[in-house]
């Protein structure tokens, strides 16, 4: 009597889907039996996703999403060991694709912003920007001075040494 591998009958999510709502858990249902040491993975860009409680009942491979997934795609790789001994694996691939997910974080960032600037703003009067250009023209007007006089030195040096030499002459 010969027995048959047993295969992946269904999965939530399934291969190629597009998830729009918020994903809990992972189930992989399978054909036959399959043992204990059965498990899988949950990748988004080869970085491995947590999932907690991955727990193996007869046919069924379920793993709890401990937090919501973020918008992209991911794999789920599996590997189950059938009762009748052979060792079979898998992929899954599907989306996420939370509508509103990506402008909800997106709208969040700039208010906490804009609200970040205000603060700034009443907290630091106007002076204070008054003062750092001073400052940076203060180190202008420093450098400047700093140069003219350099240049001033060497011309007077050079008076002087050809008024030495004229003299020894």
């Amino acid at each position: 009597m010969a027995s048959a591998h047993t295969t992946l009958e269904s999965s939530t999510p399934s291969a190629g889907e597009v998830v729009t709502t918020e994903l809990k858990e992972i189930t992989l249902e399978f054909a036959g039996e399959i043992e204990n040491k059965s498990t899988f993975t949950l990748k988004s860009n080869n970085d491995v996703v947590q999932v907690d409680s991955i727990t193996v009942d007869g046919k069924t491979l379920t793993g709890q999403i401990p937090t919501p997934l973020k918008n992209g795609e991911y794999t789920i790789t599996w590997n189950i060991a059938a009762t009748d001994g052979h060792l079979l694996s898998g992929e899954i691939p599907f989306t996420v694709n939370i509508p509103n997910q990506e402008e909800s974080e997106v709208q969040e960032d700039p208010a906490a912003e804009t609200d970040d600037a205000q603060v700034n703003e009443e907290q630091s009067p106007q002076v204070d920007n008054d003062t750092d250009s001073n400052n940076e023209e203060s180190d202008d007007n420093r450098s400047i001075i700093s140069t003219v006089s350099i240049i001033v030195l060497v011309i007077l040096l050079a008076v002087g040494i050809g008024i030495l030499i004229r003299k020894k002459r």
